[in-house]
């Protein structure tokens, strides 16, 4: 995307070298989007000739598997994983605040010293708001230059966390706003969608860039590793037919009771596969419920398949190749990495249009024919009063959990405009209505709801190729290009910090934009 390269170019003044000493800090290194973009930029970042060592700094103990992996592939600098328990979710940690506090201020001390720079990922997300702030605060003490990466936003349908800001001191807005977007401090922030760093940018003028997560037509794996892949994914299933795959964590953003309808009415000799556990305790009832309902209504499906996955255990993307289809379903993404890594892999993709991540799509060059807007479901295949009546209860419910302010913001949600019976979207719907229409037999179902979905039906249908890597796509994308992008936007460090009123602006800015309608799925209300 040449255009936001020199948009972010000509509004930041380029200051003195990069410093050495790279610091990396992510919560944890569970499977997932952020792990996968550290993985794959970390090769390029040693090569790069900038850092003399790397450090990645978590929150929790070592992934050993993960380590193994990845060690070898930074090469050219000293590279070691340092586990500080005061980087983890502050909801998985039994200490006070003002204990946490005095480890991130040790850590950060020893760690991040003269002739550091600090790439952290997600601290808009707010798991560790005390780590943000102390973070901005070691940056406006020292002058010590962060990149501030952020792939999710704790106000994006993640609302759950007011309660536990408030009880780590974080009682208002201005607060919260001033420590992830850290006022005071010497801060580049980075987006990893072009719609999220135009929000950035507009509020914090000079200090933003449009860092896209990367992928490369070089992961593909070789065809015995495939083969290897498929043998064992047989095995592991008991079933050879065909599999539809969803490398996802068990979130419930990433709308997985779709994936299993789709499954069931387009495909259903196929079963349908997700790849990793549950990663956070809030998210356990979610996939306890849908476990229990796939394996009541006997539906051919194998969630976690990796969870627990040992050194015999194929990699995401041989298992990607070695399937039919990739499935991506998400009602909430920041960049939705499964579509490039579909098409590098050339396995076929099936996946919902998502608003924020398309546009960078096609400005990659990118064309996904396989991709449908929602999956409408017809009046009767679930109790359309009693599902009324819970979303009324879940919505009055959400709604007092917000900060006061943003109440009056609070959009009405697609199924409660409605007015009567009639066509919704299945996203639209509880987990207890999603499981009521899955609970039927999805012959019927499917073909009551097919004269409703022409655009499923025509992506189900031109889904079924590969889609092809764009002749441009490996300019922008690759770990290479990306980590081009990421030195240019730390060369381009502003001299003057964050101001309050910048870093309060943004967050307002995305506020309104996320209590819109729009962004409203009561699947993500429930606690």
């Amino acid at each position: 995307m040449p255009d936001l390269m020199l948009r972010m170019s000509a509004r930041m003044p380029h200051c003195a070298t990069i410093p050495k000493k790279l610091i990396i800090l992510h919560y944890h290194l569970r499977p997932g989007g952020v792990r996968r973009v550290i993985e794959m930029y970390l090769p390029a970042l040693a090569v790069s000739g900038v850092f003399d060592s790397i450090t990645l700094a978590v929150g929790e103990a070592d992934d050993h598997a993960w380590t193994d992996f990845v060690t070898p592939t930074v090469k050219g600098v000293p590279f070691a994983i340092h586990v500080e328990p005061a980087l983890a979710y502050l909801t998985e940690r039994a200490s006070d605040a003002s204990r946490i506090r005095s480890e991130l201020r040790t850590f950060l001390q020893r760690w991040c010293n003269e002739g550091s720079v600090v790439w952290a990922h997600n601290l808009g997300l707010a798991r560790n708001i005390l780590l943000a702030d102390e973070l901005a605060r070691h940056s406006a003490q020292t002058g010590m230059p962060v990149l501030s990466q952020h792939h999710d936003f704790w106000f994006d349908n993640r609302w759950a966390r007011w309660p536990v800001l408030q009880a780590n001191g974080f009682g208002n807005l201005k607060k919260i706003a001033c420590a992830t977007f850290a006022a005071g401090a010497h801060f580049v922030h980075g987006a990893i969608n072009s719609a999220d760093e135009s929000i950035l940018a507009a509020n914090m003028p000079g200090r933003t860039a449009w860092l896209p997560n990367p992928a490369s037509l070089g992961e593909r794996p070789s065809a015995r590793e495939i083969r290897a892949a498929k043998r064992w994914m047989d095995r592991e299933l008991g079933h050879t037919g065909p599999v539809w795959i969803f490398p996802t964590r068990f979130l419930r953003r990433k709308n997985i009771a779709e994936a299993v309808l789709l499954t069931r009415w387009l495909r259903p000799e196929a079963m349908l596969v997700t790849t990793a556990g549950v990663s956070s305790p809030e998210e356990a009832h979610y996939a306890r419920r849908l476990e229990a309902a796939a394996a009541a209504g006997k539906w051919a499906v194998r969630f976690r398949l990796l969870a627990g996955r040992d050194a015999e255990s194929p990699s995401v993307p041989a298992l990607l190749c070695a399937s039919d289809s990739v499935l991506l379903t998400s009602v909430q993404e920041g960049f939705g990495l499964p579509f490039l890594e579909a098409a590098a892999l050339g396995t076929p993709l099936l996946a919902r249009r998502l608003p924020n991540v398309e546009p960078d799509l096609d400005r990659l060059g990118f064309r996904f024919p396989g991709v449908y807007d929602d999956v409408i479901v017809p009046p009767g295949l679930f109790d359309e009063d009693a599902e009324r009546e819970r979303q009324e209860i879940v919505y009055d419910g959400w709604k007092r959990t917000l900060p006061a302010s943003c109440r009056r913001l609070a959009g009405i949600p697609r199924f409660l405009q409605a007015h009567g019976p009639g066509p919704i979207p299945f996203s639209s719907l509880t987990p207890t209505a999603q499981m009521e229409v899955l609970a039927q037999d999805p012959k019927s179902a499917w073909d009551a709801a097919r004269p409703l979905n022409p655009d499923l039906v025509a992506a189900a249908e031109a889904g079924r190729q590969p889609v092809a890597w764009p002749k441009d796509a490996e300019k922008l994308v690759s770990p290479t290009a990306c980590t081009e992008r990421l030195l240019e936007a730390l060369r381009a460090m502003p001299s003057a910090p964050v101001k309050d009123s910048e870093a309060v602006n943004a967050q307002e800015t995305f506020i309104r934009e996320r209590l819109s309608p729009q962004f409203l799925y009561s699947l993500l209300m429930q606690s």
